[in-house]
């Protein structure tokens, strides 16, 4: 179960994250330096509490105790720029707004590409909103309703016994205060599932006991995961699972892992299509919204299944052998050279995923990309970053 397992690492890293963005302020005043700048070039971006809201027409001022300062005006984007900088020269950052006095930590001019950085001013009428949503959190819950949000899915791995099912769910309460449910959130698992649990990293109010899983409120605003998995035994190459929802999912999402010409079909499922990694092949799948009290249904048809008793006689000969070998094993040899290579690779498809998903953003920032469209590649874009993280976890499993 380890694969399905990183890939619930890759959605708590990217998918439901990314609904609770960092606070710019954190970033605030930090040089990066970057190579696609000229030697003796800083940049700075001014931005009003969000990436989305730039402070155009803004004075910004470079000083360092061997120069005279410098100054220069932000352009539309919230940009200003300083060329022609000595490297190696110490310099600090700064501007005014409203009143409020912003500085980047003092760092030297590069001697090879140059700077960027961002200066961020509080935004005042989120910062007093900020504050009232705090006060709210901390009132006693009322009663109301949560749903499981878009970035919720369901994770399908062939096993060595059967099919490991994994829930991953994004638990919203879109209102501002703590939300009591008129009942615990019960999800019944099928009869014959086993060795069902909740996974590290869930939210601490939900529990494995007696073919069920419950979570109980209150529920704070916002979103908490919920992650619980299930094996499913093989009983031939058809398996359907069935799995009652007890509130509303704002989107059916699955991915599953392909074996042979394994297929999937699921009566939520509007739209599906195969994707590879390293030679491995999935299928992702996306439906509309599921309503509460409604029963997913999800088959598998060509699924892989046979006898137990060849794994019992693999183990018994691999027994063997590693007796045999004790001595060589003994020597502490290093990895295989084409494992070595094959984590590189997964590794630089990591890194390449992650830069598209950053050039992705800046696009929406930007306004060039469209909402659907964006949210498309978006769900693309970390569903092929689940598969990298699967491939990165196997590996390190063998």
């Amino acid at each position: 179960m380890r694969r399905a397992l990183s890939l619930v690492v890759a959605l708590l890293t990217s998918g439901v994250v990314s609904a609770q963005m960092p606070d710019p302020k954190q970033m605030s005043g930090m040089p990066l330096p970057v190579s696609d700048l000229p030697v003796g070039t800083v940049t700075v971006r001014l931005i009003r509490g969000q990436l989305t809201n730039p402070l155009p027409g803004q004075t910004v001022e470079l000083a360092s105790s061997g120069m005279t300062p410098k100054t220069a005006k932000s352009d539309e984007s919230g940009r200003a720029q300083f060329t022609g900088l000595t490297p190696g020269t110490r310099v600090k950052a700064s501007t005014t707004v409203d009143g409020e006095t912003i500085e980047s930590q003092e760092f030297d001019v590069p001697s090879a590409g140059g700077i960027r950085l961002m200066l961020v001013a509080t935004d005042q009428q989120t910062a007093k909103q900020a504050e009232e949503d705090r006060r709210l959190a901390q009132s006693s819950a009322v009663r109301g309703t949560i749903v499981l949000g878009q970035d919720s899915r369901f994770v399908i791995e062939v096993g060595a016994d059967g099919l490991n099912v994994f829930n991953i769910l994004q638990i919203t309460n879109t209102a501002r205060t703590p939300v009591q449910t008129a009942a615990p959130l019960v999800f019944e698992l099928p009869a014959d599932a086993t060795g069902a649990g909740v996974l590290e990293g869930s939210a601490k109010n939900a529990v494995a006991e007696k073919g069920r899983i419950t979570i109980t409120g209150p529920f704070q605003p916002g979103d908490a995961v919920v992650q619980f998995a299930y094996t499913v035994p093989f009983g031939g190459d058809t398996i359907t699972i069935r799995q009652k929802l007890p509130v509303q999912m704002t989107q059916f999402t699955i991915l599953a892992q392909k074996v042979g010409n394994m297929q999937l079909s699921s009566p939520q499922m509007q739209q599906h299509r195969e994707m590879s990694a390293e030679g491995q092949a999935y299928i992702l799948g996306r439906g509309p919204a599921v309503n509460a009290g409604d029963t997913v249904t999800i088959t598998l048809a060509g699924v892989p299944h046979e006898p137990a008793w060849p794994r019992y006689l693999a183990l018994t000969l691999a027994v063997a052998i590693l007796a045999a070998g004790a001595i060589a094993a003994a020597r502490g040899r290093g990895p295989a050279p084409d494992a070595t290579s094959r984590r590189g690779r997964l590794h630089a498809d990591r890194e390449r995923l992650f830069d598209q998903l950053a050039a992705l953003d800046e696009e929406r920032r930007q306004g060039t990309i469209d909402a659907g469209r964006y949210a498309a590649r978006r769900r693309d874009l970390l569903a092929s970053l689940e598969v990298v993280y699967a491939q990165l976890d196997e590996g390190a499993a063998a």
